[in-house]
């Protein structure tokens, strides 16, 4: 999972992370958990804080 977040941030920047998410939304089983950890790991890498609203991160 550290491998594919590193290849997705090098190929997709700052992108990366909404394509994990949008990957992790799809009904594919198995893959769902896959693509989630992904985009947590995205998120570690560019220094992201899951679960906070846009009025959230101002405060």
């Amino acid at each position: 999972m550290r491998a594919r977040a590193r290849i997705m941030h090098g190929r997709y920047g700052d992108q990366a992370y909404f394509l994990a998410r949008e990957r992790a939304r799809l009904p594919d089983g198995r893959r769902v958990r896959f693509w989630t950890r992904v985009a947590i790991e995205l998120a570690r890498l560019e220094g992201r804080e899951i679960g906070l609203g846009a009025s959230d991160r101002w405060r």
